[in-house]
């Protein structure tokens, strides 16, 4: 679950956004934001072992203030950041989609059935997750497993077959800063790994299990997307992958040599089925965590509902409708930056939970301060490369930010109840 909800989109939709920003230092953004991106999962795993809840940042918030309307901001933040990352991997499995319709089959598609595959995918993953864990759990096991296996050997070979050709001009090619700005942009890609946080109640022997499977998972991301973003600039330049944005890995590909065509196709079809498992593992946690919401009051009781398997069906459904809709209207660059900004939110505040109950997680404060400061630094920077380069896309997340806040102060209840499996209050 945490590869599936990590390894998705931040590879094979997000590399040519990340490498219209930092060019051929495309690898150290990503480098940069892994590391970051451990310094946080300390943080959230300390907090989640000491309190023995599995609402993540919203569940720390609760400890370290007393109005609950804050902890309801939060968890709306990264409800609404969910949905922006289960949009990006739908929006990818949309675009590659008909790049397979057109190279495999032969069939050119009109783009205007982008948002009808993107749509379709998301239904097909709310009816899989309302069938159970079981199947749930089967479907991602399968699709990482095939995910990292072909990734990885992708980039091996990409690297041993590279022919010496001066793609690779400069690393900076777009400036020494540029990788800082890069991580930022594509932070996303990481958001994933605290999935594991909201299975924490059904995880065998969970203070061991979960701080492995979660460093382990961080790690072999890292892994993946350092040395496939390093072999993609290898075989194409900054500017032949951003003008194949939507499908720039499978462009990278088909230039290695003993690949060619055929590595276009694999990594299409490996990406449909890596997009698609994203948004399953995603869906999985993000329903889980939005049930725990609202047993606490900061959303509606709708949400809370279980049925007879413990499966909370209207949040699947809900979830999945708001993906569905976001994918179909929204674009890549869009919905990319919105899922940066919320989730660089919601882990600065993970951080800084985290540093202000050092004593009690038994943590070292170093560790959750520079987890702080990374965060932290990246929102300012990823905001003001917005407003310069794209004011619209700038005013479209702060104008949704604001809505959640309107929501939000609307919605007057705060008292938490109890529901149990059927669904009775």
């Amino acid at each position: 679950m945490g590869v599936g909800g990590m390894v998705s989109g931040g590879i094979y939709a997000v590399l040519g956004v990340a490498m219209r920003q930092a060019g051929n230092a495309v690898p150290l953004s990503y480098l940069i934001a892994g590391v970051i991106t451990l310094l946080t999962a300390y943080s959230y795993l300390k907090l989640t072992l000491q309190f023995g809840e599995h609402g993540g940042v919203f569940s720390f918030v609760e400890h370290i203030v007393d109005s609950p309307t804050v902890a309801a901001y939060i968890g709306w933040i990264l409800v609404v950041g969910y949905v922006g990352v289960m949009a990006m991997y739908a929006f990818a499995f949309g675009a590659y989609t008909l790049t397979a319709a057109r190279v495999v089959v032969g069939i050119e598609l009109p783009q205007l059935l982008r948002p009808l595959f993107s749509v379709l995918i998301v239904a097909a993953f709310v009816g899989l997750n309302l069938r159970g864990v079981t199947e749930t759990g089967l479907f991602e096991d399968v699709a990482v497993y095939i995910k990292v296996v072909i990734l990885f050997s992708l980039a091996t070979l990409g690297i041993v077959f590279y022919d010496g050709s001066a793609t690779a001009v400069s690393f900076f090619s777009k400036g020494v800063v540029s990788p800082i700005t890069g991580f930022a942009i594509i932070f996303v890609s990481y958001e994933g790994f605290q999935l594991l946080v909201y299975d924490y109640e059904d995880i065998d022997d969970v203070e061991r299990t979960l701080p492995i499977g979660m460093y382990i998972a961080i790690v072999i991301a890292i892994l993946i997307y350092v040395s496939v973003s390093f072999m993609a600039t290898l075989h194409l330049t900054p500017e032949q992958l951003v003008a194949h944005e939507e499908v720039a890995l499978a462009e990278a590909v088909s230039n290695i040599p003993v690949l060619g065509g055929a590595g276009f196709v694999l990594v299409i079809l490996s990406a449909m089925k890596s997009t698609s498992s994203g948004i399953n593992a995603t869906l999985f946690g993000t329903a889980r965590l939005v049930h725990k919401i609202a047993t606490e009051g900061a959303l509606p009781r709708l949400f809370s509902f279980r049925d007879r398997e413990g499966i909370p069906v209207y949040a699947v459904v809900i979830m999945g409708g708001l993906t569905a809709a976001l994918a179909a209207l929204g674009t890549l660059k869009q919905i990319t930056e919105f899922g940066s900004v919320a989730f660089l939110i919601s882990f600065a505040v993970t951080n800084y939970t985290n540093v202000r109950l050092a004593d009690e997680t038994g943590s070292n404060r170093i560790v959750p301060v520079l987890g702080l400061v990374g965060t932290a630094a990246a929102i300012p920077i990823v905001l003001y490369h917005l407003y310069r380069t794209d004011l619209g896309i700038l005013v479209w997340i702060v104008g949704t930010f604001v809505a959640v806040f309107m929501l939000e102060f609307v919605y007057i209840e705060r008292h938490p109840f109890d529901v149990d499996t059927h669904g009775e209050r």
